[in-house]
């Protein structure tokens, strides 16, 4: 009908098949290389590599094994002269999407001029292939990655396989779960939904890190799923699913990685083979053949959900060795991928770095001696760090704050390294229970402060005010006596601290005898809200006291997550009160009132700001008691 651009899903679907078959004839020529200089050992099979690509003659499978060496600078390589012909006309086949792109978009065309300039250089200058025989020189001038500008086969296929990949996004059919997929038939679609569960069951591990984008397509016979596996073009992963066959051929630059990802698959029976092993990338291929359809999905599923696992793999790999031994982290890493915990949060919040800041704290260097696995255990070690490859993941994916991921892994550190006593704490929780019952007088008197009885509660509370201020002055002093021992020291601060909260307070107190009665409803409403952040922040801290008072190297996760969020929650609760105090400033300095009520409501906000800061030091000093290591000096 004269619409050829109708034709370009399918254009672009063999172009990109015959790229896999021209990716098949440079590794083939590469490897008969090697072997035909260095015919040591067993002989490389191409077989799954040639199964793959979509070739089916089998007699390339012994090309390698009758490749040798001529004198010392000229090579034989059976059928030489036909791969070289194939090699050519599949880059050729690579044009055509590109021919009908370029009629509706003059940059594409410009480009595809350029293309067939070098194409048609390349074959002007291709080797001589005169009975089989090419120079040694021949083979890096067709399969090595051009340099110094020399132009060579396998970078002209390089580069037209990003122009069909760029082709390919706008060309798209439909999408399946995420996938991009054209060309697919009814059989097919269960497959890719199979893979693509695989990859949203885990993708989320990722977080904001690239990677995973898939397409789907059909090429006559075979479907192809193709994923992304970060930003390095080498870093790609295919699986070719023919009937109940699916082969899989991954590339990476990383040949560590590709042990782990068969590791990760070896729950079923995949046929495993190295199909190149160049300077660039390594590349490995791997079949399985399943008993039935649903087997085949079920490998699909897993397949896809263990992709997430291998981007950026071989960093985590490198920071964690720093803490523990190699052989140590490769475990390790199959772990968080066991368990679908991942790596990939550990490095976002700030890999070993977070762990450095919590080990600081726990243990000056200088008590602290080789590594993480030295210091600890190699069992403890690995315990802590599991630990914090989960505490890591599941923050970062519940958006907790990065100050209460760091608090929770120093907690873990510090399981294996001390236990907490609860008596020290004794005096502060009393200390705490006084604040606690000013803090809620007080607020009652701001509550009732339009009352007929304002000046009476006011005066009453004062009062009140006075003498739970100095039974909170007698407990700290009463305190510091018994509290003697440098380990205590901390405690003796923390009470000092939260005696100031005390002090703010009956300070508070007295100025509200002193509130006129001009001061004008939207301000008192402000400082009732004020006066109700500080009430619960003081609570906060009573709550984080009683349960760090509990706390042991016995706990479980949960009673420590429980009190790191509470702290969280107190010094969240201080910087509500910080926000509130400022609103009310900023309408006493604007409003109209006169100079009293500029006074006295200014100093009941400003004793009310600086209980709620004296409650978050003190959450803050509390959680470093709970989880530091104080040792007697």
């Amino acid at each position: 009908m004269g619409e050829q651009s109708l034709l370009l899903p399918a254009l672009v679907a063999r172009g990109l098949a015959a790229n896999g078959r021209l990716e098949y004839y440079l590794t083939l020529l590469r490897t008969a290389h090697a072997y035909a200089l260095a015919p040591i050992g067993p002989v490389p099979s191409l077989r799954l590599a040639r199964e793959a690509s979509g070739l089916t003659d089998s007699a390339l499978d012994r090309i390698v094994e009758g490749s040798s060496t001529i004198g010392s600078d000229t090579l034989h390589i059976p059928h030489a002269e036909s791969i070289v012909e194939h090699l050519f006309e599949e880059l050729r086949l690579m044009l055509p999407p590109l021919e009908v792109a370029g009629r509706a978009n003059p940059d594409v065309q410009s480009r595809l001029d350029i293309y067939r300039r070098r194409l048609d250089d390349l074959v002007a200058h291709a080797p001589s292939c005169h009975e089989d025989q090419l120079m040694v020189g021949a083979i890096a001038m067709l399969t090595r990655a051009s340099g110094n500008g020399h132009d060579t086969a396998h970078q002209l296929a390089v580069d037209l396989r990003g122009e069909l990949m760029r082709l390919e996004a706008t060309v798209l059919a439909e999408t399946i779960d995420g996938a991009q997929a054209y060309g697919l038939t009814d059989a097919d679609r269960p497959l890719v939904r199979a893979f693509m569960k695989g990859v949203n069951q885990t993708a989320s591990l990722k977080f904001d890190h690239p990677g995973l984008d898939t397409i789907a397509t059909r090429d006559e016979n075979r479907l192809s799923i193709q994923s992304d596996l970060g930003s390095t073009a080498a870093h790609v992963i295919v699986v070719a699913v023919t009937g109940l066959s699916a082969i899989v051929t991954y590339t990476d630059v990383h040949r560590k990685r590709i042990g782990f990802l068969q590791d990760m698959l070896r729950e079923f029976p995949v046929e495993w083979s190295v199909a190149s092993a160049g300077k660039d990338y390594d590349m490995s291929i791997g079949r399985w053949v399943a008993t039935a359809p649903d087997d085949l999905e079920r490998y699909l599923t897993h397949l896809g959900s263990r992709l997430v696992f291998l981007i950026d793999w071989n960093r985590a790999r490198k920071r964690l060795s720093r803490l523990v031994r190699k052989s140590a982290v490769t475990d390790l890493l199959k772990w968080a991928a066991d368990n679908n915990v991942g790596h990939q949060a550990f490095l976002q919040v700030g890999d070993i770095g977070i762990i450095d800041a919590a080990l600081e704290r726990a243990a000056p260097v200088h008590l602290r001696l080789g590594g993480l696995d030295d210091w600890l255990g190699p069992e403890a070690a690995r315990a802590f760090l599991t630990s914090v490859l989960r505490v890591a993941s599941s923050g970062l994916s519940a958006g907790r704050s990065a100050s209460l991921i760091e608090d929770e892994i120093e907690a873990e550190l510090l399981r294996h390294v001390r236990t907490t006593d609860p008596h020290t704490l004794q005096a502060v929780s009393e200390h705490a229970t006084i604040v606690a019952a000013l803090a809620e007088r007080v607020r009652q008197t701001v509550a009732h402060a339009c009352s007929d009885e304002t000046f009476h509660q006011s005066t009453l509370t004062a009062e009140l005010a006075k003498r739970w201020s100095t039974h909170a002055d007698q407990l700290v002093v009463q305190a510091s006596r018994r509290l003697t021992r440098a380990s205590e020291r901390e405690v003796r601060q923390l009470l000092v601290e939260a005696d100031g909260a005390a002090d703010a307070l009956e300070e508070a107190a007295f100025m509200l005898t002193l509130l006129p009665d001009s001061v004008d409803p939207e301000t008192l409403a402000l400082l009732v809200g004020l006066a109700d952040l500080v009430t619960d922040t003081v609570r906060e801290y009573v709550r984080c006291l009683q349960t760090g008072r509990d706390l042991s190297s016995d706990s479980s996760y949960s009673d420590v997550d429980v009190f790191l969020v509470g702290i969280d929650r107190l010094i969240d609760l201080h910087r509500q009160a910080s926000a509130k105090k400022r609103t009310l400033t900023e309408r006493l300095l604007r409003g109209s009132g006169d100079f009293h009520d500029l006074h006295v409501v200014g100093d009941v906000a400003r004793g009310f700001e600086r209980t709620s800061a004296a409650m978050a030091r003190c959450g803050a000093m509390v959680r470093d008691h709970v989880l530091r290591t104080q040792p007697d000096r």
